[in-house]
Protein backbone atom coordinates (compact mmCIF):
# COMPACT_ATOMS: atom_id res chain seq x y z
CA UNK A 1 0.00 0.00 0.00
CA UNK A 2 1.01 2.95 -0.77
CA UNK A 3 1.48 6.57 1.34
CA UNK A 4 -1.60 8.59 1.13
CA UNK A 5 -2.97 11.93 1.88
CA UNK A 6 -5.99 12.67 4.14
CA UNK A 7 -8.93 15.42 4.08
CA UNK A 8 -6.51 17.56 6.37
CA UNK A 9 -4.37 18.30 3.37
CA UNK A 10 -4.30 22.51 3.51
CA UNK A 11 -2.32 22.19 -0.64
CA UNK A 12 0.53 24.23 1.26
CA UNK A 13 2.98 21.95 -1.59
CA UNK A 14 5.77 20.99 0.50
CA UNK A 15 5.38 17.28 -0.04
CA UNK A 16 5.49 17.76 -3.53
CA UNK A 17 8.56 19.58 -3.40
CA UNK A 18 10.28 16.64 -0.92
CA UNK A 19 8.76 13.73 -3.32
CA UNK A 20 11.82 12.29 -4.64
CA UNK A 21 9.79 10.17 -7.54
CA UNK A 22 7.04 13.22 -8.32
CA UNK A 23 4.72 10.85 -7.07
CA UNK A 24 2.01 13.61 -5.66
CA UNK A 25 0.92 15.65 -7.47
CA UNK A 26 -2.20 19.26 -6.82
CA UNK A 27 -2.83 22.50 -6.78
CA UNK A 28 -1.89 24.73 -4.47
CA UNK A 29 -4.54 25.44 -1.59
CA UNK A 30 -6.67 22.17 -2.55
CA UNK A 31 -6.02 18.37 -2.05
CA UNK A 32 -3.20 16.58 -3.08
CA UNK A 33 -3.06 12.63 -4.04
CA UNK A 34 -0.38 10.57 -4.36
CA UNK A 35 -0.02 7.97 -6.87
CA UNK A 36 0.40 4.56 -6.18
CA UNK A 37 2.41 3.59 -8.66
CA UNK A 38 4.94 5.95 -8.64
CA UNK A 39 5.15 5.59 -4.06
CA UNK A 40 7.94 4.23 -3.03
CA UNK A 41 6.86 4.38 0.55
CA UNK A 42 9.78 6.19 1.46
CA UNK A 43 8.26 8.77 3.82
CA UNK A 44 9.24 12.00 2.86
CA UNK A 45 6.15 13.66 2.42
CA UNK A 46 5.25 12.94 5.90
CA UNK A 47 7.73 14.29 7.80
CA UNK A 48 7.07 17.77 5.89
CA UNK A 49 3.10 17.84 5.80
CA UNK A 50 2.40 21.11 8.52
CA UNK A 51 -0.85 19.68 8.91
CA UNK A 52 0.53 15.59 9.43
CA UNK A 53 -1.97 14.59 6.51
CA UNK A 54 -0.14 11.72 5.01
CA UNK A 55 -0.82 8.04 6.43
CA UNK A 56 2.01 5.78 5.60
CA UNK A 57 1.98 2.47 4.26
CA UNK A 58 0.43 1.09 7.61
CA UNK A 59 -2.11 3.49 7.88
CA UNK A 60 -0.55 5.32 10.21
CA UNK A 61 -0.40 9.42 10.18
CA UNK A 62 2.91 10.44 9.58
CA UNK A 63 4.35 12.72 11.89
CA UNK A 64 6.21 15.86 10.73
CA UNK A 65 10.05 16.77 12.18
CA UNK A 66 11.64 20.14 12.67
CA UNK A 67 13.88 20.57 9.79
CA UNK A 68 17.21 20.07 12.61
CA UNK A 69 15.33 16.66 13.60
CA UNK A 70 14.46 15.44 9.85
CA UNK A 71 15.70 12.32 8.37
CA UNK A 72 18.71 12.49 6.78
CA UNK A 73 21.08 9.80 5.22
CA UNK A 74 24.82 9.27 7.63
CA UNK A 75 27.28 7.08 5.57
CA UNK A 76 29.30 4.57 7.69
CA UNK A 77 32.85 5.32 6.57
CA UNK A 78 34.56 2.01 6.73
CA UNK A 79 31.97 0.36 4.65
CA UNK A 80 31.68 2.86 1.90
CA UNK A 81 33.66 1.41 -0.94
CA UNK A 82 33.61 4.90 -2.46
CA UNK A 83 33.99 5.19 -6.46
CA UNK A 84 34.02 1.42 -6.42
CA UNK A 85 30.67 1.44 -6.55
CA UNK A 86 28.39 5.01 -6.54
CA UNK A 87 25.55 3.48 -6.34
CA UNK A 88 23.91 5.81 -3.61
CA UNK A 89 25.15 8.72 -5.80
CA UNK A 90 23.52 7.74 -8.99
CA UNK A 91 20.47 6.66 -7.70
CA UNK A 92 19.99 9.99 -5.40
CA UNK A 93 17.59 12.26 -7.43
CA UNK A 94 18.41 15.29 -5.04
CA UNK A 95 21.95 15.26 -5.70
CA UNK A 96 22.79 14.90 -1.85
CA UNK A 97 25.46 12.81 -2.35
CA UNK A 98 28.68 13.06 -3.52
CA UNK A 99 32.30 11.07 -3.91
CA UNK A 100 34.69 13.11 -1.14
CA UNK A 101 38.28 12.31 -0.05
CA UNK A 102 37.84 10.93 3.09
CA UNK A 103 39.90 12.26 5.76
CA UNK A 104 40.20 9.25 8.16
CA UNK A 105 39.92 6.58 5.79
CA UNK A 106 43.76 6.30 3.02
CA UNK A 107 41.39 4.80 0.67
CA UNK A 108 42.22 6.12 -2.30
CA UNK A 109 38.68 5.83 -3.89
CA UNK A 110 37.12 8.24 -1.80
CA UNK A 111 33.84 7.73 0.03
CA UNK A 112 29.86 9.13 -0.60
CA UNK A 113 29.35 12.26 1.62
CA UNK A 114 26.02 13.95 2.38
CA UNK A 115 24.94 17.74 1.81
CA UNK A 116 22.03 17.53 4.85
CA UNK A 117 20.82 20.54 3.25
CA UNK A 118 19.65 18.27 0.00
CA UNK A 119 18.82 15.12 1.38
CA UNK A 120 15.19 14.17 1.99
CA UNK A 121 15.39 10.77 3.82
CA UNK A 122 13.80 9.25 0.98
CA UNK A 123 15.82 6.05 1.58
CA UNK A 124 16.88 5.27 -1.93
CA UNK A 125 20.47 5.52 -1.25
CA UNK A 126 20.01 3.39 1.81
CA UNK A 127 18.18 0.88 -0.13
CA UNK A 128 20.49 0.65 -2.96
CA UNK A 129 24.22 0.32 -0.71
CA UNK A 130 24.69 -3.54 -0.81
CA UNK A 131 27.45 -2.94 1.82
CA UNK A 132 25.52 -1.17 4.72
CA UNK A 133 26.95 2.20 4.32
CA UNK A 134 24.62 5.06 4.12
CA UNK A 135 21.49 4.50 6.18
CA UNK A 136 19.03 6.64 7.22
CA UNK A 137 18.73 8.44 10.92
CA UNK A 138 16.24 8.49 12.71
CA UNK A 139 15.17 5.26 11.42
CA UNK A 140 12.08 4.56 9.97
CA UNK A 141 10.42 3.32 12.82
CA UNK A 142 10.84 6.69 14.78
CA UNK A 143 8.43 7.98 12.13
CA UNK A 144 5.33 6.37 13.61
CA UNK A 145 3.92 8.03 16.48
CA UNK A 146 2.34 4.92 18.42
CA UNK A 147 5.75 3.40 18.90
CA UNK A 148 7.00 6.37 20.77
CA UNK A 149 4.72 8.43 23.55
CA UNK A 150 4.48 11.92 23.08
CA UNK A 151 6.31 13.53 25.25
CA UNK A 152 9.41 11.79 23.20
CA UNK A 153 8.19 13.00 20.21
CA UNK A 154 7.25 16.35 20.46
CA UNK A 155 8.99 19.49 22.14
CA UNK A 156 8.33 19.72 25.77
CA UNK A 157 7.39 23.34 26.10
CA UNK A 158 5.12 25.45 23.81
CA UNK A 159 1.74 24.50 22.32
CA UNK A 160 3.28 21.90 20.25
CA UNK A 161 2.67 19.93 23.65
CA UNK A 162 -0.61 20.91 24.66
CA UNK A 163 -2.10 20.11 21.08
CA UNK A 164 -0.66 16.53 21.12
CA UNK A 165 -1.65 15.50 24.51
CA UNK A 166 -5.45 17.17 23.12
CA UNK A 167 -5.04 15.19 19.81
CA UNK A 168 -4.19 12.25 21.98
CA UNK A 169 -7.08 12.57 24.24
CA UNK A 170 -9.23 12.84 20.91
CA UNK A 171 -7.94 9.66 20.19
CA UNK A 172 -8.56 7.45 23.69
Amino acid sequence: MSYKIIETCIGCTACVKRCPTSAISGVRDNLHMIDPSLCIDCGACGVVCPPEAILDDMGDICRTFPRAQAPVAKTIEENCIGSGCELCINICPFDALSLQDSPHNKDFYGMATVDPRKCTGCRLCENSCGWSAIYIDPPREMLKRKIFPVEILTPKKGRGLQRARERQAAEA
